[in-house]
């Protein structure tokens, strides 16, 4: 509890002593993506399939006020459980950038339902020092919880109050303009208390961003073979959508903004985990809106 306290007062400073923005018109944005899982577990078909419907809104409040809201629609549910059939509420929060432009300082606020089925608040900060050197660091308390529904008389609804946990990543990345090319390093502690540092290139096209990396963590047992291992790799995808350009209407109805494919060699289901606080939130699209990098891509 005292984690928690000492966390929310410097975000409650920096709501105080942020510089106030011009007032936004408000626009809400609706869409919808999918989200495909599957496993190779089972000997009496090839893979197990669970397929979601994603859909999602963003409701901006002006001042960089933000609503975002997301839910899980199984359409697919072959070899997974029965509550992994069911709809699921999977995000609903509100967040706040804060950015102190003279000493390049940038921070985002994030309270309420996040991903992977945590809550809690989230603070995010991002330091360009340069047009070449950017800091970030992400702080995070959060518990579980999960609302869900198989739309007859069952359902489940439960929210974790006794064991908190603290999550903190820091690290840098560099940009390399002539080649669109970005260098990435994060460390720290993670969604399920493990530590483990990630290193990544991502080469940047028009509106795509293919990346890859390798992680080195905790000792963790091996989904592959009988044994435990440290590390893991992969690459990552992520190919935006159209329309790529905002659109300046009050109402917007839309696909989800992006596809993104992840495969890691080694994973194992529980190393190096991170919870979302955005409904559409990627490794190409930034988490604060800053000039820099990827955030000066017409998107």
């Amino acid at each position: 509890m005292m984690i928690k306290k000492l966390l929310f007062i410097p975000l409650f400073c920096l709501l105080a002593c942020s510089k106030a923005q011009a007032q936004e018109t408000p626009i809400a944005e609706f869409f919808c993506g999918a989200e495909l899982n599957y496993a190779d577990v089972n000997f009496t078909r090839l893979y197990n399939v669970l397929i979601n419907l994603t859909p999602g809104a963003k409701i901006n409040l002006g001042k960089e006020w933000q609503i975002g809201l997301q839910a899980q629609v199984p359409i697919v549910n072959e070899g997974y459980s029965e509550k992994d059939g069911w709809l699921r509420l999977s995000m609903a929060n509100i967040s706040k950038e804060l950015h102190f432009e003279s000493a390049r300082q940038h921070f985002k606020i994030t309270g309420g339902l996040f991903g992977k089925s945590r809550y809690g608040g989230d603070l995010r900060w991002m330091f360009p020092i340069n047009s070449w050197l950017l800091l970030n660091a992400q702080v995070g308390v959060t518990n579980r919880w999960v609302i869900s529904t198989d739309m007859s008389r069952c359902g489940e609804s439960y929210f974790e109050t006794e064991k908190w946990s603290l999550t903190s990543i820091i690290g840098g990345r560099i940009w390399l303009d002539k080649w669109a090319t970005e260098l990435r390093a994060n460390g720290g502690r993670y969604l399920n208390e493990d530590y483990g540092v990630e290193g990544e290139i991502i080469r940047h096209f028009n509106h795509c961003s293919i990346s890859m990396f390798a992680q080195y963590h905790e000792l963790a047992p091996s989904q592959y073979y009988k044994g435990t291992h440290r590390y893991g790799g992969g690459f990552r995808v992520v190919m935006m959508l159209p329309p790529y350009k905002k659109q300046k209407k009050s109402v917007v109805v839309r696909p989800a903004s992006n596809f993104r494919l992840t495969y890691n060699a080694q994973s194992d289901g529980y190393s190096m985990k991170k919870y979302t606080t955005d409904p559409e939130e990627n490794e190409r699209t930034y988490p604060i809106h800053i000039p820099w990098g990827t955030g000066n891509f017409n998107e």
